[in-house]
């Protein structure tokens, strides 16, 4: 039999293993989503061509050794963006001054250049860029293309394995949505905010609020009710926001959104600590979706995606939003629930919720300006190493369920004829 002093221990030490895990999924979130990404803006008119670049600076510091100067800046893009039209003459490149802004807490570089095809049709050619791609495979740059018509689409998203792309071709509509899917896919995966603000929701998916105190849940179908509740409010609440703001029924400046979305994971994990109200992670998920879903819309906007006629591609990319949320689901809480049936899971849920909290305060003070966020870079090691936090919550929920004992049916209480979970502190 295990002492309960052994126990103890073990207890403190699996929970670490959750807490480390969770603390890289917490850092560096105010960077994460557009560290791995560029956009270029590509405007067609009638006679010439204007684009948009931009890179995180952090980024491209990295990539130039320091901080560069806005001449190095204009130098290095004006050497890997290449344009040529249908005769393969390369067009003239005219930059303007550097410009550095904050786009979702980010600094930015942001450079515009006219591009002269000389005579030619400016409404086909090829765009060739490498810009960071050389030397990090893992980064992307995302082409969003307004025609002479005021059209708006996602051309394609540029890779280190093919960087290049032909614009006017009559299947770059196609490919432009299934990318922008993947780009959905791969910015919730890499945004910690949003992955922590659903986490946080769902360690309270297997418990239930009886009289303003955790009580164990009772059942798998019950538990799985609870989560879909969980997803599809928070579904609802960003999508409505997403597409209201692409028709442009709403707007909001991107820094008080992101002081919100930090607010949003300290509420979350304040209910996880003690419920705020019965199936408060429902309300919890659906009011503050409707805020992440301006960040969404913020970092769509940026790209030059508004309006009605861009309104598929913001549907793309919003498919692929959700298809990371499910993803997160299913590879999360299977280990949540088998951690909930043992005895260890009150000290999980609550130093998950003690990291949220902590990591919501630290977001809110550094997007606020008012603190350096200090887990800022780690979240590299994430990106590289995803399978870290979900290998780490399984094995913990493997030890637990061999080292605790089960919950049964003995830990379920009759109260009036009627079963009644067992309090969990």
């Amino acid at each position: 039999m295990t002492t309960r002093p052994t126990r103890a221990l073990a207890v403190t030490a699996l929970t670490g293993v959750l807490a480390g895990g969770l603390t890289l999924l917490t850092a560096g979130a105010a960077q994460a989503h557009s560290l791995t990404s560029s956009t270029l803006a590509v405007r067609v008119g009638e006679e010439q061509v204007e684009a948009t670049v931009s890179v995180a600076a952090d980024t491209l510091d990295a990539v130039l050794g320091g901080s560069p100067t806005d001449a190095l800046v204009s130098s290095y893009l004006a050497e890997h963006l290449t344009v040529t039209g249908t005769d393969d003459s390369t067009w003239t490149e005219t930059w303007s001054p550097v410009v550095r802004e904050t786009v979702e807490g980010i600094d930015s570089y942001r450079v515009d250049v006219v591009l002269d095809p000389g005579g030619g049709d400016p409404s086909v050619f090829t765009l060739a860029y490498d810009g960071v791609l050389e030397v990090d495979a893992s980064h992307e740059a995302v082409v969003v293309l307004t025609d002479a018509a005021g059209d708006v689409s996602t051309a394609g998203v540029l890779t280190a394995t093919d960087d290049s792309l032909t614009i006017g071709d009559a299947g770059s509509l196609g490919t432009g949505l299934t990318d922008m899917v993947g780009y959905g896919l791969h910015h919730v995966l890499e945004g910690a905010d949003h992955l922590l603000f659903l986490l946080t929701l769902l360690l309270v998916a297997p418990v239930v609020a009886v009289a303003g105190r955790w009580r164990r849940g009772d059942g798998v179908r019950p538990t799985l009710r609870s989560v879909l509740a969980v997803v599809t409010a928070f579904t609802v609440g960003h999508s409505l926001t997403l597409l209201a703001s692409a028709l442009g029924w709403v707007t909001a400046p991107s820094a008080p959104v992101e002081v919100l979305i930090a607010v949003s994971v300290g509420v979350a994990a304040v209910h996880a600590l003690r419920p705020l109200a019965r199936r408060g992670e429902v309300l919890v998920a659906g009011g503050f979706g409707l805020v992440h879903g301006l960040a969404f819309a913020g970092i769509l906007t940026d790209l030059g995606l508004g309006g009605a006629t861009s309104v598929p591609a913001l549907l793309a990319f919003n498919v692929g939003v959700e298809l990371a949320q499910l993803l997160t689901v299913a590879l999360v809480f299977p280990s949540l629930y088998l951690l909930s049936r043992t005895r260890w899971y009150p000290a999980v849920r609550t130093t998950g919720a003690l990291i949220a909290l902590v990591a919501a305060a630290t977001w809110a003070l550094d997007r606020l300006g008012w603190l350096a966020d200090p887990l800022a870079g780690v979240e590299e090691a994430l990106v590289a190493h995803p399978w870290w936090v979900v290998a780490g919550l399984a094995a913990l929920a493997a030890v637990a369920r061999v080292s605790a004992p089960a919950v049964g049916e003995e830990h379920v209480a009759p109260v009036s004829g009627r079963r009644v979970p067992a309090r969990v502190p």
